[in-house]
């Protein structure tokens, strides 16, 4: 270890002092919510960063071979918690014994070219070419999931360029000789430009990061205002809101509301408990966001009151979905219930008239499935029966 700190030295841990702070920040993120897991990752990533950084400009220790390698344990691991961070945020991963091979394989090729065939110019190849290779892997993987989200694709664009950098930087070894020794080639031209490059790609890449977690937390809370907690599906306010995109958005059409209301629901409160009305409310939930497709609107507005809306869907398509899960719903057994006693629920489809309000579109639904429910319930209702319905007539059954 040098016998003290030069200020050339002392401008250089800049670098990794910002990127601890980044660190701290994606730690602190994960704190406040541990539900964005992925967060961990990117801590350590930057974390990592900032130990290898400080390792090489403070020459830990001052022999290069050791400090060679001993950067490069900390390098390695930072580029890969970076890019399996990334991808958890998308909901992807990386196989651990696709992380355990690269690693093997740089650390061995650090080595090899350190103590057995010396070699800078191989060694700075195989962690600048491994790095950008992952990083713009990770872009590709990343970019399937974006999901028209502007940070995403933000975060996309950074990300390649980022990687991109490594084989841009990489040639600039060929411009001057570099030295072997740890002071001189903290000097060269090569280490100067590694330096600005990587302080500002990584303050951009670790701004951006924390954009898309400040995005992601805020969408939590969103979620949370919106989510009906018991059944995991929009409450009326969210439903509505988001129905009336729907609604405004011409390439939606056709478009179908299917309501839903649990037949005889009272009953299995009065008989079984409340915890058995929740169990059923809980299932039927499950079956409608099971079956939804991603640009499926499905609520509960009531307390046992469910609509689904299916954009880009006719009658007769709504009306097979709707007999499905009525079907689903009546085959589901409860432990909570008597196994012979069948849970069912009725349905009313209704097909959206050009310049409908949503309210309008629910209410003649809403007519249909307590039609519904006067006919007999456990059946499905919609307009294509053609019958006249008015609404004076229609028990609230």
């Amino acid at each position: 270890m040098p016998a003290h700190i030069t200020p050339n030295q002392l401008i250089q841990l800049i670098i990794p002092g910002i990127t601890a702070v980044f660190a701290l920040s994606f730690a602190w993120a994960w704190v406040y919510d541990k539900r964005l897991r992925y967060l961990r990752f990117l801590a350590a990533s930057f974390g990592a960063f900032a130990l290898g950084s400080a390792v090489q400009i403070c020459h830990l220790p001052d022999e290069w071979r050791s400090n060679a390698l001993l950067s490069a344990a900390f390098y390695v691991p930072s580029i890969q918690l970076l890019a399996e961070g990334v991808l958890r945020r998308a909901g992807l991963r990386l196989r651990f014994a696709a992380h355990a091979s690269m690693f093997t394989l740089v650390m061995g090729g650090m080595y090899y070219f350190s103590y057995v065939a010396s070699s800078l110019l191989v060694r700075i190849y195989i962690l600048n070419l491994s790095a950008g290779l992952l990083m713009v892997f990770t872009a590709l993987r990343f970019r399937k999931r974006c999901r028209g989200r502007t940070i995403n694709h933000i975060l996309l664009w950074v990300l390649l360029i980022f990687g991109a950098s490594f084989f841009i930087r990489t040639p600039l070894t060929v411009i001057q000789p570099l030295p072997h020794s740890t002071a001189p080639f903290a000097q060269s031209m090569f280490w100067v430009l590694l330096q600005l490059s990587l302080a500002l790609m990584g303050a951009v890449l670790g701004l951006v990061l924390l954009a898309a977690a400040m995005s992601d937390v805020i969408d939590r809370l969103v979620l949370e205002r919106d989510l009906d907690s018991l059944t995991e599906t929009l409450n009326r306010r969210a439903f509505e809101r988001l129905a009336g995109r729907r609604v405004a958005d011409k390439r939606s059409q056709p478009l179908a509301l299917i309501a839903f209301d649990i037949d005889n629901f009272k009953s299995i409160n009065d008989r079984y408990g409340h915890a058995a009305g929740d169990a059923v409310l809980r299932q039927f939930g499950a079956i409608l966001r099971g079956a939804v497709r991603e640009k499926d609107v499905v609520g509960r507005i009531g307390g046992e009151e469910f609509v689904l809306l299916l954009p880009g869907a006719d009658g007769k398509f709504a009306y097979r979905i709707a007999e499905r899960l009525r079907a689903v719903l009546e085959s589901s057994r409860f432990d909570e219930i008597d196994a012979t006693l069948r849970v069912t629920t009725s349905a009313g489809i209704a097909r959206y008239r050009p310049g409908e309000a949503v309210a309008a579109l629910l209410a003649r639904a809403d007519q249909l499935l307590y039609a519904a429910k006067r006919a007999g319930r456990n059946r499905v209702l919609t307009e294509l029966s053609d019958q006249t319905l008015d609404a004076s007539t229609l028990d609230m059954a």
